[in-house]
């Protein structure tokens, strides 16, 4: 009886060990540069496609898949457009008055292998982030900056993984 328990345990924690990280990536693919985002949304904002770039950076740079690093040495490229930036209420007080906007960032990104000039692959993605109108601009800046990161952090797992 003890050999089976013993047999039971050695299966349950000595299985195979599974990886989701790097699924997608092609044979040789090991740097990514991050080109600075293209803004046609006409939203009007000059910091956000910075902020944008800058965000999905420091993503890559924290998760370590892919080594960031310039557009002469790196393997790929993430080449990226922000097509729209639109709001539109959330919530509405007693008073008619908008209580919570939601601010939604539309971008479309390809991935590019910079030694066989070939797309990896081209995809759109489209996240938001919620404000309070009444703190003023400041809080608008805040909401975008939450949809920046969800962005950041869907085109990460888009580069690293096939999910």
């Amino acid at each position: 009886m003890r050999y089976c328990a013993f047999l039971a345990l050695l299966l349950a924690f000595g299985g195979c060990t599974y990886s989701f990280r790097g699924a997608s990536l092609p044979p040789g693919v090991h740097t990514v540069a991050v080109q600075v985002f293209d803004d046609k949304s006409g939203f009007g904002d000059p910091n956000l496609r910075i902020n944008l770039t800058n965000m999905l950076t420091q993503q890559l740079i924290s998760d370590n898949t892919l080594q960031v690093t310039s557009m002469s040495a790196a393997d790929a490229a993430v080449i990226g457009t922000i097509n729209s930036v639109n709001t539109q209420p959330t919530a509405v007080q007693g008073n008619e008055q908008v209580g919570k906007w939601q601010i939604t960032v539309n971008v479309s990104v390809r991935f590019e292998n910079l030694k066989t000039q070939k797309n990896i692959w081209t995809k759109d993605f489209s996240d938001w982030g919620e404000y309070n109108p009444s703190a003023g601009p400041s809080n608008r800046d805040a909401g975008l900056s939450q949809a920046e990161d969800k962005l950041s952090q869907d085109i990460l797992l888009a580069l690293v993984t096939n999910w």
